[in-house]
């Protein structure tokens, strides 16, 4: 992640403004504005600097897998461009990764928040399968699963035949059918 992308999204996450964001900082709001349109790249100590007052700082955790975050931005291009199929693929393969990953990493790859998919139903299908996934190990919830954004007023059943929809209604687990979104449990335990 840029540093344009980690502050852009820090600050978001906290509602701020840029403006708001520069009197916490003592910096001009040009400055701010410079980093996060990636017109100026910023030290990894300015960074550090400018995320303390949103309650973050920049740290390094090896793994080989792609974060949530990042797996959010690939949905997001992939919905833009019209790509469903290939959206849900990559929910799917968010899901392989988290399950696949050993608990300290799978918390690690959860803990930074993510920007929008652009889709109100895949952020909670993803919300829901984050959460579903670290609660296998009753690992901490990150505190981005509390905004309401992550879920939906108006359930979207991914099973697209009638049919099949109240079995995984039924099959869903608790956890991602409290985000509104209801599939079966077959969807996220591939072998």
């Amino acid at each position: 992640m840029k540093s344009a992308e980690v502050l852009r999204t820090a600050r978001l996450n906290q509602g701020l403004t840029q403006r708001e964001l520069a009197k916490k900082c003592q910096v001009s709001q040009p400055a701010i504005a410079r980093i996060e349109s990636a017109v100026e790249d910023a030290t990894l100590e300015r960074l550090n600097r400018l995320l303390r007052p949103l309650g973050s700082k920049v740290t390094l955790v090896p793994f080989r897998t792609r974060p949530v975050w990042e797996a959010v931005q690939v949905i997001n291009l992939e919905l833009a461009s019209g790509g469903f199929r290939h959206a849900i693929r990559e929910v799917v393969q968010l899901s392989d990764d988290l399950r696949n990953a050993d608990p300290a990493t799978r918390v690690a790859l959860c803990i930074n928040p993510p920007t929008t998919t652009g889709d109100l139903k895949f952020d909670a299908l993803v919300a829901g399968i984050t959460e579903e996934i670290l609660s296998w190990d009753n690992l901490p919830r990150p505190l981005w699963l509390n905004d309401l954004r992550w879920y939906l007023d108006i359930a979207w059943d991914v099973e697209e035949v009638p049919a099949l929809q109240e079995d995984a209604r039924t099959a869903t687990p608790t956890n991602i059918a409290k985000h509104g979104v209801f599939l079966d449990r077959v969807f996220f335990e591939r072998a």
